[in-house]
């Protein structure tokens, strides 16, 4: 494999050029993700980001790969039946899964991808009961999961509290570097005729699709909005609300001790994700708030947030109990009340299309080469990802 993931800075500046036939807007996963898929399918395609490529959500994210179904997705509120909407959400993610296993060597670079297996534990005997209805659905999905209780589960993984109720393994489960993917999609896209503009902001959107940015203006046939928690800014220049809410979120980071964590760990209950890195650390997370702030900041820290966040995982790990925290973060993520991806070409405005991922890092790269394939080849897109699908849940006006 090669072993330089970074496009060189001078090669994401300089002019626009006049056209292009797709202009996609966002450098994140999802932005260069779908660069590379459309390059990749001999469509010319130039990129605009305002700042620097991975600099929010897809860098500021813990990496790691939810296949399992979790809590949020047992809550949400219905516009069909739950078994069929859960199924179809881990098949999904069965297909990321699948994914991500084979993207180094497409790529031809390491991601930092460990599928160390993935463990959801339950405190309470209610918890543990939603895991073994959860694992019926993950078995008729084809994601192998396994419930484990007891010695069973004590001796898979020692060093979690030996009072929990139990908890579900996911083999397939496990986590990539976030600080990796976005730039060698990047690369990777414009190795194949892909233009990269960073610095570039997207100041207006014209009938026609005539785009002014802050480097100049491009006219493009087609655009796609990758801008993720900020699509909603993009597509108020088109006059199309996304009726997305943004979040943000904590990331904590410990010291370093010596390795005893391979999988990754959530809770069915509570939020928490939590593994070790190789050089020792330990990254925690799982969703805790983070406090909004007028741009150009970013979301800021919450003490409330980085002390309840680290008290459930001494709950779950009570090694952790004495392991400093060196260093938090914040990141930011969108979501959509029924919890489905926004993936599409608008029907009330041809030519515009969305990649927005709700669970980004995961999906991102698959939803990115499902919409490759719709713009170049034609290739339908489930209608449930329909970015002004209508129901219950969802309205899109423009």
């Amino acid at each position: 494999m090669r072993s330089d993931p970074w496009l060189r800075a001078e090669q994401a500046r300089g002019p626009l050029p006049a056209e292009t036939d797709v202009a996609i807007v966002g450098g994140g996963l999802a932005g260069t993700a779908t660069a590379y898929y459309l390059a990749r399918e001999g469509v010319d395609v130039v990129l605009l980001e305002r700042s620097e490529l991975n600099r929010e959500a897809s860098g500021t994210n813990a990496g790691s790969f939810h296949f399992q179904i979790a809590i949020h997705q047992l809550t949400a509120r219905e516009t069909e039946s739950s078994h069929a909407r859960l199924l179809s959400d881990v098949r999904m993610h069965s297909a990321a899964a699948e994914l991500w296993g084979t993207l180094e060597d497409d790529l031809d670079a390491s991601l930092g991808v460990h599928t160390t297996g993935g463990l959801m534990v339950a405190e309470t005997p209610e918890e543990l009961q939603i895991l073994h209805d959860k694992h019926l659905i993950e078995a008729e999905a084809g994601l192998e999961t396994h419930v484990l209780e007891g010695d069973e589960l004590r001796r898979l993984a020692p060093y979690l509290a030996d009072d929990l109720a139990g908890a579900s393994f996911c083999p397939s489960e496990g986590h990539a570097n976030p600080f990796l993917a976005a730039p060698l999609f990047a690369l990777r896209a414009a190795e194949r005729g892909a233009v990269i503009r960073t610095q570039t902001e997207v100041t207006g959107v014209a009938s026609g699709f005539r785009i002014e940015t802050t480097n100049g203006t491009l006219r493009a046939n087609r655009i796609v909005n990758a801008a993720g928690a900020w699509a909603n800014d993009l597509a108020a220049l088109s006059g199309v609300r996304l009726p997305l809410r943004v979040e943000g979120l904590h990331v904590n980071v410990t010291e370093p001790r010596q390795k005893v964590l391979e999988p990754l760990i959530q809770h069915i209950g509570r939020r928490l994700t939590l593994k070790q890195a190789a050089n020792g650390t330990f990254i925690i997370g799982g969703g805790w708030p983070a406090h909004p702030e007028a741009r150009p900041s970013r979301f800021s820290t919450l003490w409330e947030s980085a002390a309840g966040n680290a008290a459930v995982a001494v709950r779950v790990m009570p090694s952790l109990a004495d392991v400093r925290i060196v260093r938090m973060w914040t990141g930011v993520m969108a979501f959509t009340d029924d919890l489905q991806p926004v993936v599409g070409e608008l029907s009330s405005l041809p030519g515009y299309y969305t990649c927005i991922a709700t669970t980004g890092f995961t999906l991102s790269p698959m939803l990115a080469r499902l919409l490759a394939g719709n713009i170049a080849r034609g290739v339908p897109l489930p209608p449930r990802f329909a970015p002004d699908r209508k129901g219950r849940q969802w309205i899109a006006t423009t």
